[in-house]
């Protein structure tokens, strides 16, 4: 028996709390990130947002293989924009064409819902998914310092997509 890995978007009680946990945990790990809580913590706070004052307008996808958690992420509804959030792969699950697969449900969803743009925010230091963003056509429009977390030199990156 082989086991797969599922895809779903109906957020459950615990969803959120494992987002931020694999973030805390990959993140961890990655050379040049903080091994310390702050990079979760803030995770946590963006989710929190997400539900309390986005009222969870938008959606978010969770890979599942074998009942764990293995990827994520999310197109938050920005009022006539998407913002495509939380794109993570695990270690174990990346090679795997997972985090395409994730980013293009995203981004099928912000065309469906008829927006006329998507931006992102993430940070130097991941090229697997900076050359997802560059590949479907994402553009750098600011390089900012990073001052959310004990983010180690990194810069934020903010990168835009006109979908009309």
């Amino acid at each position: 028996m082989t086991d797969t890995t599922h895809i779903r978007w109906d957020l459950r009680p615990g969803d959120l709390g494992r987002i931020a946990a694999l973030h805390g945990e990959v993140y961890a790990t990655e050379p040049g990130f903080p091994g310390d809580l702050t990079f979760e913590a803030y995770v946590c706070r963006t989710l929190s947002d997400f539900m309390l004052e986005n009222h969870g307008a938008g959606r978010i996808w969770l890979a599942e293989k074998g009942g764990r958690l293995v990827g994520c992420t999310a197109m938050v509804d920005r009022g006539g924009r998407g913002q495509l959030r939380w794109v993570l792969v695990a270690p174990q699950a990346r090679g795997t064409g997972l985090g395409r697969d994730l980013v293009g449900r995203a981004m099928d969803y912000a065309y469906e819902q008829g927006w006329r743009q998507v931006f992102l925010e993430t940070t130097t230091g991941l090229p697997a998914s900076m050359a997802i963003y560059e590949k479907l056509g994402f553009k750098l429009v600011s390089e900012t310092p990073l001052e959310h977390w004990n983010a180690g030199g990194h810069t934020q990156l903010t990168m835009v997509k006109a979908l009309s």
